[in-house]
């Protein structure tokens, strides 16, 4: 095999896993933080999965903020109730 091709396969599956990486991330993300609603969580999930390293650049810019709030609004619930 010439050497040529080698680095191109090696390149090709470098440039798959760097943008596979983040969708797997959000699914992950999503699949183990609270939402809003049940229905939010189920469109970022959509996004993320149907438009694979575009939604997950998009759910890291905006959708995991809105997670993130409401998981530290949870904590503040259970630290004043308990």
């Amino acid at each position: 095999m010439d050497t040529g091709v080698v680095l191109r396969i090696v390149l090709l599956v470098a440039v798959f896993i760097l943008l596979f990486l983040p969708t797997v991330w959000a699914i992950r993300h999503i699949a183990y933080r609270s939402f809003p609603s049940l229905k939010a969580k189920a469109l970022w999930f959509a996004v993320v999965t149907l438009l694979p390293p575009i939604g997950a650049f998009v759910y890291i810019a905006v959708g995991r903020r809105q997670a993130m709030k409401e998981a530290e609004e949870k904590e503040e619930q259970v630290e004043a109730d308990g």
